[in-house]
């Protein structure tokens, strides 16, 4: 049975009984349950507070175990990258030296550094330069495979063509050994032997009799065949390829034509005194991608007897 209440009426003297309306119940009751349901909460968040709960701590323990992953997955690529940079040092400086092809740069093969930026959104997330370095990690190491592939392909043509740049490379004296009469020039800084200032020779001169044949020194094509005013007096320009091209000036005669193709030990010209010259000489020179090297790096060492065996061997390819 329902608690009833009593107000004292002091008119009649006599207790009355108070009668409560149901929405002010019902309100009581909110209230309650208001109030209870705040503790609860209040009671709830300070638990929180010191106390994860079971779904908290499934949610870290998540976080935790992908954080260990990219963690292990950066390290990996680390070492991958490892492994792609000793693959690129021996390709720049073994692969391609064999080729005497050019290193690739570093800049190039680093190119897929930049595009970090497009990850900044990420580093606001929580572990977000975790994802962030190991994104832009990938996408460097994506480039540098992508480059260092190119380049083995490019390895590849020029292992193909080996047989060929062995022919072509220049590799033998312009005169017979048994014609030379001496070196009298070398290749570096001179005196002029004209205008009697220092200057830089760029080949070397071979003295003799003026009639010497000379010979190319590795297979190519003529692409110049006339006189030179700039104090080459006749000259020949073969181009081998490859970056190679040789110069044999100062000629007597010229015995080929521009665009004819040569091969090594075949007579050219003969050895003469025109142009800027002071006596009968060859001057000749090795040009590698357009700049001048020292010619007596792509002479081989050969007696007499070989060098006129390889002669009466390029005569008779020529004959046939």
């Amino acid at each position: 049975m329902a608690r009833l209440k009593y107000r004292f009426n002091p008119h009649t003297l006599t207790f009355d009984v108070v009668t409560i309306p149901w929405y002010k119940r019902l309100a009581k009751i909110v209230i309650h349950l208001g109030f209870y349901a705040g503790v609860f909460i209040g009671l709830g968040y300070l638990f929180s507070l010191f106390y994860d709960t079971p779904i908290a701590q499934g949610l870290k323990r998540s976080n935790a175990d992908y954080k260990l992953k990219y963690e292990m997955a950066y390290r990996q690529i680390g070492d991958l990258s490892d492994q792609l940079g000793d693959m690129e040092k021996r390709d720049n400086n073994i692969y391609r030296s064999i080729f005497e092809s050019d290193p690739i740069p570093y800049s190039i093969r680093q190119g897929g550094r930049g595009g970090a930026e497009r990850y900044a959104d990420l580093r606001g997330l929580e572990n977000g330069n975790v994802i962030v370095n190991t994104l832009t990690k990938l996408d460097e190491l994506t480039w540098r495979a992508y480059i260092q592939s190119r380049s083995f392909d490019e390895v590849v043509e020029l292992a193909k063509n080996k047989e060929r740049l062995i022919e072509c490379i220049p590799a033998i004296q312009p005169i017979s050994v048994k014609n030379l009469v001496r070196i009298s020039d070398f290749y570096g800084m001179r005196i002029d032997p004209v205008f009697h200032r220092p200057s830089m020779h760029c080949g070397i001169d071979f003295a003799g009799p003026e009639g010497t044949p000379i010979y190319a020194t590795g297979d190519g094509v003529v692409v110049e065949a006339d006189y030179s005013f700039h104090g080459y007096g006749n000259e020949i320009i073969v181009d081998h390829g490859f970056g190679y091209k040789t110069r044999y000036a100062h000629l007597k005669k010229i015995e080929v034509k521009v665009g004819q193709k040569v091969k090594r030990a075949e007579l050219i010209g003969l050895l003469g005194n025109t142009g800027k010259s002071t006596g009968p000489h060859l001057h000749y020179e090795v040009i590698h991608k357009n700049i001048p090297v020292n010619p007596i790096n792509y002479f081989n060492n050969m007696t007499e007897e070989d060098y006129e065996a390889m002669l009466k061997n390029a005569s008779s390819e020529f004959l046939d």
